[in-house]
């Protein structure tokens, strides 16, 4: 249901250290069940250990890409689990 119909995305920086990364950039796309568009800032935060990725954390626009699975597009920040 939330499978992007088209999407893309841009890395601005590449950050290294020991075995620490984090790739800066921007996505959009497009929720092929909606046909409504998302777009916004990413961090990707990873560990690597041996050639292989060992944890991941990801940031992004969350009320955007939420936004765009709602069909309505009602979903608000007051809509999240928690509030």
């Amino acid at each position: 249901y939330t499978v992007p119909d088209q999407g893309a995305f841009s890395i601005d920086a590449i950050v290294v250290e020991g075995s620490e990364a984090v790739v800066m950039g921007h996505l959009s796309g497009t929720v092929r069940a909606t046909g409504k568009t998302f777009s916004g800032p990413f961090a990707l935060r990873l560990s690597v250990d041996d050639g292989l990725i060992t944890r991941h954390h990801i940031y992004e626009n969350s009320l955007s890409v939420a936004a765009a699975c709602t069909p309505d597009g009602s979903y608000s920040q007051a809509d999240s689990p928690g509030r």
